[in-house]
């Protein structure tokens, strides 16, 4: 029997548990944008209606999350060998691809199982390989599946096999499928899959919550100056996310308004030290050392986004739905986008920030020279994006949505066997 981990389970709203047993399934136990967007679904999850449990891997940050909001979690699905599988690979070796069968085979029929004996009436799964096993074994269990898909499905991010592993999946198992954006749904529909099972539903945030700690304070913890203009980009230091053409942005900046000042919030992770090291090269290339602040990982973005005046978004490949821009807009920052996947859902162009060429530094450049020079355009395009965020990702607008694509699915599937 799977390994289960909990904390006493508690109601928060303080009433009876849910009329539907949910199963998310997640195959990664570390917390991403991904995870986090599930932990603020499951916090704002009406109670009443649904009583969450949890299948991972293995102990990591996200069980723990879990586990302390009193939901119980099921350890040991996928198998180890099966988290090896990448977006654009099917695995380190020979040996390993050979397996990869067998452990899948493993997988979905424990995860049938453990389905069937507790009884689930639905199942969400909420991450690319979680949508394969999980999908599987909610249809030997003769239970629906949801997916909640993240993920833009495209040849320049998943190989072919993967995609062919999706469409199929996706097309026979899948219930539903809720994309986290137009761009997301166009990928999947022109993947194949039929375009009735796909519905967007954006992400939401905590548009009420607020930073109390005064600008100045957090800028004086990084040595800049209290009217300095100040520009942040918050992402994974990878290289897709474009921090390196924030810096070469930076730079531009920087001949125009020496007295801007340039925040890169966030860390490398999964081995990726070495990339951090070149931007940081970069940088002192640039003689961007004293102008161009690496903060490292922080756990206080919000506070960093509201001591800032623009807010930077440079992937250089399709994001679905970046909630950063969103997080920034709801703190009445204008934001700056690259302009393709989910950004020009997030920024009207002109009016709540400015997108532009994903990957060309002197577009960036312009745009951040735009805002930070013009603090009275800065402002009205912010509190456009404040408005903006309110009407559109709302988190208890936004997982009301969901709750009403869940409840149309399980009262369809009612009278399966």
């Amino acid at each position: 029997m799977a390994e289960v981990f909990s904390f006493p389970r508690v109601n928060p709203r303080g009433k009876e548990m849910g009329k539907y047993r949910l199963l998310v399934v997640n195959h990664a136990v570390e917390i991403g944008g991904a995870e986090k967007v599930l932990l603020r679904l499951l916090d704002n999850l009406d109670r009443e209606l649904f009583e969450p449990s949890a299948a991972c891997p293995h102990h990591g940050p996200l069980a723990e999350e879990l586990a302390s909001r009193g939901i119980k979690v099921f350890f040991g699905f996928p198998s180890r060998r099966l988290l090896e599988v990448r977006r654009e690979s099917i695995g380190k070796n020979r040996l390993s691809a050979f397996l990869y069968p067998f452990d899948m085979v493993s997988t979905v029929f424990r995860l049938a199982h453990l389905i069937h004996k507790k009884k689930f009436d639905l199942i969400l799964t909420n991450s690319a390989k979680a949508d394969i096993y999980g999908s599987i074994a909610g249809w030997l269990s003769f239970k629906p599946v949801v997916w909640r898909l993240h993920d833009i499905i495209t040849p320049e991010v998943f190989s072919k096999l993967n995609r062919a592993l999706f469409k199929t999946a996706a097309s026979l198992f899948a219930s539903k499928v809720l994309v986290v954006s137009e761009a997301t749904r166009k990928a999947i529909i022109d993947l194949g899959v039929n375009p009735e099972i796909v519905r967007v539903a954006y992400n939401g945030i905590d548009i009420k919550s607020t930073v109390t700690q005064p600008p100045e304070e957090t800028r004086a913890e990084f040595g800049i100056d209290a009217f300095a203009p100040v520009a942040a980009m918050v992402c994974r230091l990878v290289a897709w996310k474009g921090p390196d053409i924030f810096i070469k942005a930076a730079a531009d900046v920087l001949k125009r308004l020496p007295e801007a000042r340039f925040l890169l919030v966030g860390d490398a992770t999964f081995g990726e030290q070495t990339y951090v090291g070149e931007l940081k090269k970069l940088a002192r290339n640039l003689d961007l050392e004293d102008r161009l602040i690496f903060t490292g990982f922080r756990d206080d973005i919000p506070r960093i986004m509201s001591a800032s005046d623009v807010v930077v978004h440079a992937s250089i490949l399709p994001d679905p739905l970046p909630t950063v821009l969103i997080e920034a807009m709801s703190l009445g920052k204008p934001v700056i986008g690259s302009r393709e996947g989910g950004v020009p859902e997030i920024v009207e162009d002109g009016i709540t920030g400015l997108t532009f060429t994903p990957g060309c530094v002197s577009e960036l450049a312009e745009s951040m020279s735009l805002l930070l020079s013009d603090r009275n355009k800065a402002r009205s395009m912010g509190k456009k994006a404040f408005e903006r965020a309110e009407r559109l990702f709302e988190i208890r607008k936004s997982t009301g949505n969901i709750e009403k694509e869940l409840l149309e699915v399980i009262e369809k599937n009612k009278y399966r066997p």
